[in-house]
């Protein structure tokens, strides 16, 4: 295969790739990880727990651009204005590429990845939150969020807490890193909505 066909299929099947992944993370951090140094370890966990939530999102069941389409932003097209090329690039940018790059800062200093549980933590609340605007029920992802994110990650705010890594839950900068870049995530989702709506206009 050459580079340009790796990177079709990556980009066709970068979340099952994810879930490969997830699984292999899962296992180094509980084996080599864990008992060595537990606080990079709950850092270090962010990462694969953010790629189960991405295989619920994308794989099992799937959906969540067109649910975000159609349910949140009230598009007719379940592929716009949040298309397979966005989704693929804002994933692999911010969960692929940051999310690790500083869970292994953290090995350094762990004040690099402090605010990576605040990121699990919101990230699973912005899925209830948007089941509430949809009046769905359930949206891709949720039941990750529920059973992984919000309780692992809150859990891991209060362990570091404990360790006096953190001085309080709310009141650090890693509080609101955490949920800057949860904000952001909307904040980038309304320009390709008002970008889209000039297409349609134009």
């Amino acid at each position: 295969m050459t580079l340009k066909e790796y990177f079709d299929w990556f980009k066709q099947d970068w979340a099952k790739a994810g879930l490969l992944i997830s699984i292999f993370l899962f296992a180094f951090l509980f084996v080599i990880v864990k008992d060595s140094d537990f606080v990079l370890f709950l850092l270090l966990l962010q990462t694969p727990l953010y790629l189960l939530h991405e295989a619920e999102e994308y794989i099992f069941p799937g959906g969540f651009g067109k649910f975000f389409n159609m349910d949140i932003m009230k598009f007719e097209t379940p592929d716009k204005p949040l298309d397979e090329n966005f989704i693929f690039m804002i994933n692999i940018v911010l969960i692929w590429i940051i999310l690790p790059t500083f869970g292994l800062l953290s090995a350094r200093n762990y004040e690099y990845g402090l605010w990576l549980p605040y990121f699990s933590f919101f990230a699973g609340v912005s899925h209830i939150a948007l089941g509430i605007k949809a009046r769905k029920r359930y949206n891709a992802g949720l039941v990750v969020s529920l059973l992984l994110n919000i309780p692992v990650g809150a859990w891991s705010v209060l362990y570091l807490v404990n360790q006096g890594l953190l001085p309080n839950i709310f009141l650090n900068p890693h509080f609101f890193i955490g949920l800057g870049f949860n904000l952001a995530l909307p904040v980038i989702g309304l320009v390709k909505y008002k970008q889209h709506l000039r297409t349609l206009a134009a």
